[in-house]
């Protein structure tokens, strides 16, 4: 082989290289931007242009990692190896983080169609935990898109790197004094790209933030760089560190206004109801009437609002299942990136509404079409006083299913007939199932299934129908008429409108309301205006049928009178804070204010509120830290 010495010989192949892994971040930017093209309007070729130019230097910086390596790697050749090596070894490096990196693009396009975030530490855990569970959210529909994709993606790699990388890859002979030119000059070049310059600020991807279309900052921020950096970061460092604690915890303090414990109004007929908690997998307001939602998909839900009490701003604590699980029954707001409930040492610490009536002596209950390992629901349930845990495994392997588990209204009748042999005043959780992703459903479809909006609507008209059904056969039976009924959904959804982000509290407003024989006869048909938090519940709850002080620090009593109205909203890179008259959120990644409303919010209203959230969420975690 010729030896070529000219020091600006080597150039070109670093250059090449880094221009590989730049176009491995182009072509995931593209192919993103392509999954979401109908929700984008405008140019495909304008938002690619403008996605790139914002997120230039993440891109950069990634490329300066994988740059990292080979250039040590060349320096040890020059000033030790001193002759040619197999190219093999270049191969091998950059075969692996490609195929890495390709396996992330083709899970992030349907994740993110699914969840509206992108590929993630969390995703991945829970990829591993129950893969199963992960791949019953995925649309079935994109797969054939994504394969596609992915053949776009390497056939566009393999020429690159064996048309251009290969091609300047070639040992060059230099000088000492050239050797360590190359050397000083390489350290200086790599670093600044992996660092994207020299400002105080350490590089983050608020920097890649440039519309206010959070689809276009989604796609500008280099997936790869993204997930590398969340894979990386410590679980015990607080991500909401915005504060002082102690001014965090008197911001939290003075949000919080209770009424004595006598003073409490008594909303039911008996100090010992049974309790039936009815909690729906993914309903949004936006599919209910008498929240303001469309007409005829859930008309049983909108007879039985009327017939209790019917908080109509109704906000859950977050955006997933395991968020909701812990809001609803412990009251503990969600924990963004992170999930108690997936750590059982730290659950298990936290004090749960089923503790105090299975210590009353209640039978309890935990019904569930899906596996109850999902999310670590069966360690939850069995570690806070749920005696009898029913779920997919209790069924027979014949049973109708669908991809997520046993169909609702099978469930429901095991759980009525189970109810109607209960000697004990009972409290018993109906967890439902159908209206997970990917909406399956066996016969009709009362809106269709052409679309997943469609697909949705119909799984929760199913699932009305369920919930409606269990009603009215409970109200046959002697017991009905010393039960409350509690209805609240675990999260919102992004669908049917689609017009709903992450940071938006829309996304968050569920349906919560109580009725039944049990409640007293002039808390039935009143509606409740004030904004409301899922996590108030327990304490609700917790004061039927205890004189004692309620143990959840995070939840009021949805009736007391002395309570703010307000609640506050969650999701892995989102939060923010809803009172009746403001809402606003705040961007984590993007560090800016993500949503506000009204648009022209009192400048101090919106810090405050703002420093409430911060304040509040910086508490939170750190209580998921000590715990």
């Amino acid at each position: 082989m010729k030896k070529d010495t000219s020091l600006w010989a080597i150039i070109p192949f670093f250059i090449s290289l880094f221009s590989y892994w730049l176009l491995l971040s182009c072509l995931d930017r593209c192919l993103f931007l392509f999954s979401i093209h109908d929700k984008l309007g405008g140019s495909d070729i304008d938002s690619f242009i403008a996605t790139t130019l914002a997120g230039y230097k993440l891109d950069f910086s990634l490329a300066g990692y994988l740059l990292a390596l080979p250039f040590l790697f060349f320096i040890v050749q020059i000033f030790f190896v001193k002759k040619p090596v197999s190219k093999w070894w270049l191969r091998g490096y950059v075969m692996v983080p490609t195929f890495l990196f390709a396996a992330f693009t083709a899970i992030n396009i349907p994740l993110y169609h699914s969840w509206n975030e992108k590929i993630s530490k969390r995703a991945i855990q829970m990829a591993a935990s129950t893969p199963e569970g992960l791949m019953a959210s995925i649309d079935v529909k994109l797969v054939g898109a994504v394969i596609l994709m992915l053949v776009v993606y390497f056939f566009c790699a393999h020429f690159f790197y064996h048309g251009i990388v290969v091609r300047f890859a070639k040992y060059r002979k230099l000088s000492l004094v050239e050797s360590i030119v190359v050397f000083f000059v390489g350290v200086v070049v790599v670093f600044s790209l992996i660092r994207g310059g020299y400002g105080r600020a350490n590089l983050n991807p608020s920097v890649a933030y440039y519309s206010d279309n959070t689809l276009l900052n989604h796609a500008a921020v280099n997936t790869y760089w993204a997930l590398l950096k969340d894979l990386t970061k410590s679980q015990e460092s607080n991500p909401y560190q915005f504060m002082r604690e102690q001014d965090a915890e008197q911001l939290v303090i003075s949000i919080k206004l209770e009424s004595p414990k006598d003073s409490l109004p008594k909303i039911t007929n008996t100090d010992r109801p049974n309790i039936v908690l009815i909690l729906l997998e993914g309903i949004t307001a936006q599919v209910i009437e008498e929240l303001g939602g469309e007409s005829n998909v859930t008309p049983g839900m909108n007879k039985l609002m009327q017939e209790g009490v019917n908080f109509r701003r109704a906000y859950a604590v977050g955006d997933r299942s395991d968020k909701g699980m812990i809001g609803t029954l412990s009251g503990f707001p969600s924990q963004g990136p992170e999930s108690i409930i997936k750590h059982i040492s730290k659950h298990e610490k936290l004090p749960a509404i089923t503790q105090l009536y299975d210590s009353l002596g209640y039978s309890t209950s935990f019904y569930h079409g899906g596996q109850s390992e999902f999310y670590n629901f069966k360690s939850y349930m069995l570690a806070h006083g749920v005696h009898r845990v029913i779920d997919d495994n209790n069924f027979d392997i014949n049973t109708k299913r669908v991809s997520w588990g046993v169909y609702d209204d099978i469930v429901a009748n095991r759980m009525f007939d189970d109810l109607n042999k209960e000697k004990n005043p009972f409290f018993s959780i109906f967890y439902t199932v159908v209206n997970h992703e990917p909406f399956d459903l066996e016969g009709n479809h009362k809106f269709g299934n052409e679309s997943k909006a469609n697909g949705y609507r119909s799984t929760v008209y199913y699932t009305d129908s369920v919930v409606y059904d269990l009603v009215q056969k409970a109200k046959s039976k002697p017991w009905y008429d010393n039960t409350v009924f509690v209805v609240v959904s675990d999260h919102g959804h992004l669908y049917p409108s689609e017009k709903y982000d992450l940071t938006m509290p829309e996304r968050y407003h569920i349906p919560m309301f109580l009725f039944g024989g049990g409640l007293k006869e002039e808390y039935k048909g009143q509606v409740v205006n004030g904004v409301v938090s899922q996590s108030d519940l327990v304490t609700t709850l917790w004061n039927i049928v205890s004189k004692n002080k309620s143990p959840f620090e995070f939840s009021t009593d949805l009736f007391d009178p002395k309570r703010k109205s307000i609640a506050f909203i969650n999701s892995n890179n989102t939060f923010g804070v809803v009172t009746n008259d403001f809402s606003i959120s705040y961007d984590l990644q993007g560090q800016r204010t993500g949503y506000m409303y009204p648009r022209d919010m009192p400048a101090d209203t919106a810090n405050h509120l703002l420093s409430l959230s911060k304040a509040y969420y910086q508490t939170v975690y750190q209580r998921f830290l000590s715990y």
